[in-house]
C-alpha cells in the first residue's frame, strides 16, 4: 500500500518559483540570497509587506487581493501566477543578485514565461525544455527589448567614441582579441561605454580633450 504524500510537500514541488542553480562557475562573483536585496526602484512599484526584521517579503499590486503576487524568500522567489510583468521583475531581482543561472519550477505556463524572458536577460534556465514556439517568442521578446534600448544606447556609444576615442579603440581591440562570443563582446563593450559616460558626467576628460585644454594639461604636469 502506497503511503499518502504530505500535501504541503506536494505544494512546494508545484510552486511557481525560481532560485539560483546549484554551484557557481569559476570566476563568477558569489550570488546574493539575502531577502529584500532588490534593484533600485522595484519596491516602489508594489504594496509591500515586510517580515519581522523589516525586510521586504510579500509584494502586492494593490490592497484588494489577499495573496501576494510574489514572495521573496531570499534564496528563492515564488510567484502566484505567470504574469509577464511579474516574471520580468523576478528576473530583475535574479540579475541584481547575480543569479546568472536559475532553476525554475511550477506550472508549465510559469516555467515557459520565465524561460522566454530570461533569454533577453542573458540568464540561463534549468527546469524547462523550450519548444519551437518558445524560441520564436524569445526572439520577439529580445527584439522588442533591443528596440527600446537602441536609441539611448546608440547615443551613449557615439558620445563615448567622440570623447574617448583612444580608450574605446583599445577596449574594442582587447575585447575582440580575447573574447570570441559575440554576445559577450557586446556586453563588455556596453560596460565600457557605461564607464566612460560615468566619468564624463563626473567631469573627467579623455585623451583628445585633455590635449585641447593646455591649462588642464599644465596643472596635471605640475602635480
Amino acid at each position: 500500500m502506497a503511503r499518502d504524500r504530505d500535501p504541503r510537500a506536494a505544494g512546494r514541488e508545484t510552486e511557481n518559483g525560481l532560485a539560483p542553480a546549484p554551484g557557481r562557475p569559476t570566476g563568477r562573483p558569489p550570488v546574493s540570497r539575502r531577502k529584500g536585496d532588490l534593484p533600485e526602484g522595484l519596491e516602489a512599484k508594489y504594496l509591500v509587506e515586510h517580515d519581522r526584521t523589516g525586510r521586504a517579503e510579500r509584494f502586492h499590486r494593490d490592497n484588494r487581493s489577499g495573496d501576494a503576487l510574489f514572495r521573496d524568500h531570499g534564496g528563492r522567489l515564488v510567484a502566484r501566477e505567470p504574469y509577464p510583468d511579474v516574471v520580468k521583475d523576478l528576473l530583475r531581482i535574479a540579475a541584481h543578485r547575480g543569479w546568472r543561472e536559475i532553476m525554475v519550477s511550477g506550472d508549465p505556463a510559469f516555467r515557459r514565461e520565465v524561460w522566454v524572458q530570461a533569454q533577453a536577460a542573458d540568464i540561463r534556465v534549468r527546469g524547462h525544455r523550450p519548444g519551437e514556439l518558445d524560441r520564436q517568442s524569445a526572439d520577439r521578446e529580445a527584439a522588442a527589448r533591443s528596440r527600446t534600448k537602441t536609441r539611448p544606447e546608440a547615443a551613449d556609444t557615439r558620445r563615448a567614441q567622440s570623447n574617448a576615442p583612444d580608450r574605446m579603440a583599445l577596449v574594442e581591440t582587447a575585447v575582440r582579441t580575447l573574447v570570441s562570443d559575440p554576445a559577450a563582446q557586446a556586453r563588455l563593450m556596453r560596460r565600457a561605454v557605461e564607464r566612460v559616460i560615468h566619468h564624463l558626467e563626473a567631469g573627467r576628460r579623455f585623451g583628445r580633450e585633455e590635449r585641447q585644454d593646455p591649462h588642464r594639461t599644465r596643472m596635471n604636469r605640475e602635480r
